[in-house]
């Protein structure tokens, strides 16, 4: 993609998102953004839980859905910027916040598997249009320290939203079926009446004439940031080949068998929760800014923690109990979460910071993740075709996820020689 290539001694051009009159309120964006991370975790993150309970869906089936999700993510990140342009920001955000809601309630009139599969797949691709923009506006002519503690607090308020929404998801499921579709369509028709809050003169001002002479950092500085930018996004897809990969695999994870679907999405939720820890510790210093070797770090632990998460001890020494298996899951779950924060936090700090806060990048980053939504569970699908069973998806995934660090490997080195 082209987006990708910046370059660390050239600033992009200036567009009315990259530099405003002033920056727009932080707690707007933040609430819009945490409205919307409810029903993208209860439709998007948590449905495999839904679609196993209601319609018995196994480990195949799940494995499709979320593939033919990323694609439509995919198409809806490189979208955002197009429809932002075209539309501005408060119309575009207002008028997807709109269909949403629509698309949660036409679930309610459904009632086959299909066609429940068919309005997910068309609230997956509106909803992630939504993800640039948000970006785009929380991070817009900030300086490098505070662009981090924003992107902290933006990063804080989803993860914290999303392991919340998917830790009582399944209490949802079992309780209160409608409410999967209710509730994502009552956040969204709240975040359609805080739109207008957004002010036109702060979102659509055109940049000052100073703001195109700002001084540039260092160019030692600019290669650091550039190197931590290519091995985050080299990274990226691997982050949500593991998370989908697992999100589709946890239904079907014998440790999980004994737990009611409460239960299930609780346990299934740990690795959201050591994630947004990350998060927090992350933006308490900038310490990892220089340091783009802990990103290769992060990389390697996921890999690690991923096959930790999705194999019981009893597995690998024969006997054990129901208890060390779900201690052995959590804990897994709490790496795996770490490294998953760290790749998240770096890809869109960099890009954000190198871009100046452009809608584009966002979508660039947005669309890495759906590539690893593909590649993940249309891995695992593959194998579950030709070989049915829980192990043959965990290998696949996790091949998928080996050969990301190996290519975050070598971009590591060849990124340190360049410097």
């Amino acid at each position: 993609m082209d987006g990708l290539r910046i370059s660390p001694t050239t600033r992009p051009p200036l567009g009315i998102e990259a530099a405003h009159a002033r920056p727009v309120p932080a707690s707007t964006v933040y609430l819009l953004e945490a409205l919307a991370s409810v029903g993208t975790n209860l439709l998007i993150s948590g449905i495999y839980f839904y679609m196993t309970s209601r319609y018995g869906w196994g480990l195949l089936q799940n494995f499709l859905l979320a593939s033919v999700q990323g694609v439509v993510y995919v198409v809806g990140a490189l979208s955002a910027h197009a429809i932002r342009a075209r539309l501005g920001t408060r119309r575009s955000l207002w008028l997807m916040y709109g269909v949403l809601a629509a698309l949660s309630l036409f679930c309610l009139a459904v009632h086959s598997a299909a066609a429940v599969t068919a309005i997910l797949l068309a609230y997956t691709a509106l909803s992630v249009i939504t993800w640039p923009i948000l970006e785009g506006l929380i991070s817009h002519g900030l300086d490098s320290y505070t662009l981090s503690r924003r992107i902290s607090h933006y990063n804080l308020v989803w993860a914290g939203v999303g392991a919340t929404a998917l830790a009582v998801d399944g209490a949802v499921i079992q309780h209160w079926p409608q409410g999967v579709f209710l509730i994502p369509a009552i956040v969204h028709i709240a975040g359609m009446a805080l739109v207008p809050l957004l002010m036109p003169g702060e979102i659509n001002a055109q940049p000052a004439p100073a703001a195109a002479a700002a001084p540039q950092a260092a160019p030692e500085l600019l290669n650091v940031r550039t190197l931590a930018l290519w091995l985050s996004r080299v990274a990226l897809p691997a982050t949500y080949v593991v998370i989908y990969g697992l999100m589709s695999l946890m239904p079907s994870l014998p440790a999980l068998h004994s737990l009611d679907t409460s239960a299930q999405t609780a346990m299934g939720s740990i690795w959201m929760v050591g994630r947004w820890a990350t998060f927090l510790l992350l933006g308490l210093g900038t310490w990892w800014h220089a340091r783009p070797r802990v990103l290769l770090i992060a990389a390697i632990a996921m890999l690690v923690a991923f096959l930790g998460v999705t194999i019981r001890p009893s597995d690998l020494f024969g006997h054990g109990s129901q208890l060390i298996d779900l201690i052995s899951l959590g804990s897994w779950q709490l790496l795996l979460g770490a490294s998953l924060g760290i790749i998240y936090a770096g890809s869109l700090y960099f890009g954000m910071v190198l871009s100046h806060g452009s809608t584009e990048h966002g979508g660039y980053h947005e669309a890495l993740i759906g590539l690893g939504m593909v590649l993940g569970p249309g891995a695992g699908a593959a194998a579950q075709a030709v070989h049915p069973g829980s192990t043959t998806g965990i290998l696949a995934v996790g091949a998928v996820i080996a050969l990301s660090v190996a290519a975050a490997t070598v971009t590591s080195i060849v990124g340190a020689k360049r410097r």
